[in-house]
């Protein structure tokens, strides 16, 4: 599945819906599709309300009902999957709600708009620990990213006045889906949700300051410097998450500054879900895998003008997980 936090564009305010990404370009309104599953087909008595409790308006909470939630999404989609075409078109919810949305309807939020925390890593690519002409760590090494930083797929990202030097860094992105602590490697896939795209966009000049204190928190937490998306995929789709092509665009220059893929990981996921969880992890939390080689910040001879500026469109791709885009402004 890969599952959205929507909204609709235009109208009144709503509250972000849960939805899943049917097809190329039909948003699923999750909830009461499986009301309209749980009447229908497993003749439930009050379907809104069970519906309700396991599919919740937001993902975090979707996710903290487990895999009853998960399977009765499941059986949802597969159920309406079977619907014939003609009248899927016209299918509307029992309270005559609609049930399908297209893409150009719709604004993707990321799927996790406000993650509990962000265990986001340093140094975790081959290629960029290379670039950075440093060892290879011996056990992982990270931070926490404010989830406040967080923001949409598609969303302006404000150039900040506090930097002069904004980098980017496309990172893979593992979201836990149950509560865990002191996880083992072999059991730590069972605490994986899904698979999203995060920019961990970074003030450099503001981290060359933090470091000499050893420490980094604002340089990598900036209003917008998270953006996320465009969807969660479900682990079931990805065949090996360890051997995903990573790409990362600016603008329509001719090669991407950012080429690579996570078979360049150092410290892999369950590594990195065993060595993390000796703080407990709960369900919406995220750990990032560190960003491959390609950022600003190294290249050679001038990084000065690899930098971000208000303008640029910025584009970061991995195989399986779609993208994101977001312009500076």
């Amino acid at each position: 599945m890969k599952l959205v936090t929507f909204g609709l564009k235009g109208g009144k305010a709503r509250q972000p819906m849960v939805g899943v990404l049917l097809d190329k370009d039909i948003i699923l309104n999750l909830q009461p599709a499986a009301a309209l599953y749980l009447k229908k087909l497993e003749k439930e008595k009050d379907p809104y309300l069970l519906a309700g409790q396991l599919i919740p308006a937001d993902l975090v909470g979707f996710l903290k009902q487990g895999k009853a939630a998960m399977n009765l999404a499941r059986r949802t989609i597969k159920a309406i999957a079977k619907w014939p075409k003609a009248e899927k078109k016209s299918l509307k919810g029992l309270r005559r709600e609609p049930l399908f949305f297209p893409l150009s309807r719709v604004v993707l939020k990321a799927p996790v708009p406000r993650p509990g925390k962000i265990i986001a890593m340093g140094l975790n690519f081959r290629d960029h620990a290379a670039e950075n002409k440093v060892p290879i760590p011996e056990m992982p090494v990270g931070f926490l990213k404010a989830s406040s930083a967080v923001i949409g797929p598609y969303d302006p990202v404000p150039y900040p006045q506090s930097t002069r030097q904004l980098d980017y860094e496309i990172e893979l992105s593992i979201v836990i889906g149950k509560k865990g602590k002191d996880i083992p490697k072999e059991k730590a896939f069972d605490y994986v949700a899904g698979y999203t795209i995060m920019n961990d966009l970074s003030a450099r000049d503001i981290q060359a300051q933090e470091m000499e204190k050893r420490l980094i928190l604002l340089a990598k937490s900036l209003d917008a410097f998270g953006p996320m998306g465009p969807y969660l995929v479900t682990p079931d789709e990805i065949a090996d998450p360890h051997n995903l092509g990573m790409e990362l665009w600016v603008n329509k220059e001719s090669e991407p500054r950012q080429k690579s893929s996570t078979n360049q990981l150092i410290f892999r996921i369950p590594d990195l879900i065993a060595y993390w969880s000796k703080m407990t992890l709960e369900p919406g939390d995220v750990i990032t895998s560190g960003t491959p080689g390609g950022v600003a910040l190294f290249r050679q001879p001038d990084p000065e003008g690899w930098f971000l500026k208000p303008g640029d469109v910025v584009e970061a791709k991995i195989e399986s997980l779609g993208f994101i885009r977001n312009t500076i402004v």
